[in-house]
């Protein structure tokens, strides 16, 4: 080639400009550094520089860095100060190193002006990051004869495998109960878990002390916890409809989270130290209760009351008796019929009296009702009596002459006694004809007031009233409420010979 020739190729590439990176232009980007490193975690901060190689200043330069997709967090920015031909500016872009495996990765730096783009590698080494955690998982308190669970846990959080040693001591008022310790390899996220169950710990204060020893680096936790014993006692009976359990401290106070069973059924005291199971059906029921660990059995006998009865002109005679047959007394005994109801109570050979007048004659039907036995029913029959024959009176003029047997000797006491029966009888029978009959009656928590009308007139505008702490109240005539610590029975009339009955249910 001639010498003029060599000289013109020279001069037309000098006026072509450099091309830099994976695209051609004017724009530059240097690194200042190109081996980083760092643990997940770490923000990695990578200078750079920008060159303008062009003839015309430049402004608004993007600037970013690419990699992998995944484990780092990567920085872009726009670099807004102008560059001048031939002038540089330097600045930082930063990537955040995630939790990612240890090991040497190629990043990319880029800087981009419209077209034009420059790149430049550097190189991020990830080491080997040893970290992890501990948890205790175990409660406060423990009632004796509970077992106890204890759930001991080392969660790695490296970015790589780890080796090292974990284990743990448990201790009962500063005595030595268990001592365990092992050698364990973990993967990044994964965990060692330990559960240990004490069986029916003994009293005590106990203490939980979980330690671990990884790469160079010792970490440990503790826990405590109480297994305690109460004095708890409780008491179980039957009583309306359903059988109550209450168990209570030393100063009466009801305990919850007391394990009850009820013919095998478990349940659990309440707030209040309660357990009420409804049962529907006698027998024997067995309750068995765990007192922190002391194992107490009692059976809680549920009778159910049966009806028998048997009429006697205007009234029904009603026996109540439960289970064995024994009679009950304070049974409610409640009589429904065609014309109304009829409320009695029974008395210590179970018998109640019933008012056929009230209920009427017909199907009635008969129920017994205690807070302390099954309620029972039945229903019955009641006839309506014979009528006596009215008596025709003579209608001739004549005289009828009545002849009175003389009575024998030796009976002279008979026509005396004739004469105080009759005494009695007409003081009685005024008391009856003239004036109002009460009468009261208590049994247990039931209050019974009964009222009858003369029988030659009513009664208009009745009040009665009674000092008694009663809880409810029930009539079967007029009003009742509970005043001011009295009970005030108020009726609007009575028929002459009506009853009227107060029912009262005392607090």
């Amino acid at each position: 080639m001639k010498p003029r020739h060599l000289i013109a190729i020279i001069l037309i590439l000098s006026a072509i400009p450099l091309s830099t990176g994976a695209g051609a232009g004017p724009l530059v980007i240097t690194p200042l550094k190109d081996d980083f490193s760092g643990v997940p975690g770490d923000t990695v901060i990578i200078p750079f520089r920008l060159t303008n190689l062009g003839n015309s200043t430049i402004e608004n330069v993007t600037v970013y860095i690419t990699g992998p997709a995944q484990g780092f967090l990567y920085q872009s920015k726009i670099i807004r100060k102008p560059i001048e031909p031939n002038g540089t500016v330097e600045d930082t872009l930063s990537v955040k190193i995630l939790n990612v495996p240890p090991g040497r990765y190629n990043l990319t730096l880029v800087a981009r002006f419209g077209s034009v783009y420059s790149d430049a590698g550097v190189h991020l080494t990830v080491k080997t990051l040893v970290d992890y955690d501990l948890a205790i998982d175990v409660g406060r308190e423990y009632p004796y004869g509970r077992n106890v669970s204890v759930v001991m846990t080392v969660t790695s959080r490296a970015n790589g495998i780890i080796i090292g040693r974990v284990g743990y001591t448990i201790t009962r008022d500063g005595k030595r109960v268990q001592d365990f310790a092992t050698t364990i390899y973990l993967n990044p996220g994964e965990s060692w878990i330990r559960n240990v169950t004490l069986t029916r710990p003994p009293v005590g204060n106990y203490n939980v002390r979980l330690w671990a020893y990884f790469g160079g680096k010792y970490k440990s936790e503790t826990a405590s916890f109480r297994v305690f014993q109460r004095n708890l006692g409780y008491e179980a009976y039957y009583r309306n409809g359903a059988i109550h359990v209450f168990v209570h401290d030393d100063n009466g106070r009801g305990v919850p989270g007391i394990p009850v069973k009820i013919n095998g059924r478990l349940l659990m005291t309440d707030d209040d130290g309660t357990v009420v199971h409804p049962v529907s059906e006698p027998g024997a029921y067995e309750v068995t209760l765990d007192l922190d660990g002391k194992i107490v059995t009692t059976v809680v006998e549920v009778r159910k009351l049966f009806i028998s009865y048997e009429q006697s002109n205007d009234t029904l005679l009603v026996r109540v008796v439960d289970s064995t047959g024994k009679p009950v007394s304070n049974v409610t005994v409640i009589a429904i019929g065609p014309l109304g109801r009829d409320y009695a109570t029974t008395n210590a050979s179970g018998m109640a009296v019933v008012n056929l007048k009230k209920t009427g004659y017909g199907t009635i039907i008969l129920r017994a009702e205690s807070s302390e036995y099954v309620g029972g029913s039945i229903t019955a029959r009641a006839f309506e009596p014979p009528k006596p024959s009215p008596t025709t009176t003579p209608t001739r003029t004549t005289p009828v002459v009545t002849t009175v047997p003389k009575p024998p000797e030796g009976h002279w006491r008979t026509p005396l006694i004739l004469v105080l029966s009759g005494l009695l009888l007409a003081g009685t029978s005024y008391a009856s004809l003239f004036r109002p009959l009460v009468h009261e009656e208590k049994a247990g928590r039931h209050y019974f007031l009964k009222i009858r009308a003369p029988r030659l007139k009513g009664i208009d505008n009745l009040k009665l009233e009674r000092s008694v702490n009663a809880v409810e109240v029930r009539t079967t005539k007029g009003s009742a409420r509970v005043e001011n610590g009295k009970v005030i029975w108020e009726i609007d009339h009575l028929e002459p010979g009506e009853e009227a009955y107060l029912q009262v249910l005392l607090g």
